[in-house]
């Protein structure tokens, strides 16, 4: 029987090799988000995620934004998205990682049934349709009237990633509770 030794070098030389190869080897997911409410406005979503990267503006064909549930947290309506015929849903997308996700997950309610999360196409600003993950509410109802500070979350996340004009007008438009 033969029986080698390693020295404590050649142990410290394994280890740092074998944790380079582990590094380089391990990538980290990410999906795409998109956002139509008050996660338009970055420095609300950064709270939440805060490596998402802004990826560019994005539409949601035949769907449209709806006050749909009763929030209390903003003692007001918020949004969710429903299908609608020759509507149309002007948002953002996001690259958020899979532990963030899974983070806002929590903040939507998806525990609690409150909203879920749903994979959907919505075309880029190059036309080209891409998969991103939105939230949709679980049991719509309303509408229900939002609250100045959430429509403002909106408009700013709108003004800030140059949404068009008159969807923004749109915004500044809606009625609210206060």
């Amino acid at each position: 029987m033969v029986r080698s030794s390693i020295g404590e070098s050649q142990i410290e030389s394994a280890i740092t090799s074998l944790g380079k190869l582990l590094t380089e080897s391990i990538s980290f997911s990410s999906m795409l988000y998109f956002s139509y409410g008050s996660f338009l406005d970055s420095e609300t979503l950064m709270r939440h995620c805060p490596r998402a990267v802004y990826s560019g503006k994005a539409m949601l064909p035949n769907w449209e934004v709806q006050f749909n549930f009763l929030s209390r947290t903003y003692n007001g309506g918020v949004t969710g998205i429903e299908p609608a015929v020759a509507k149309l849903v002007k948002g953002v997308l996001y690259e958020v990682s899979d532990e963030e996700i899974l983070h806002l997950d929590s903040i939507e309610g998806v525990p609690e049934g409150i909203y879920y999360r749903q994979t959907i196409y919505v075309v880029d600003e190059s036309g080209k349709a891409v998969k991103a993950a939105t939230y949709r509410t679980t049991n719509p109802k309303g509408p229900f009237n939002p609250t100045k500070k959430y429509v403002g979350l909106m408009i700013s996340g709108a003004k800030e990633h140059g949404l068009d004009p008159e969807y923004i007008n749109e915004l500044e438009s809606i009625k609210t509770v206060d």
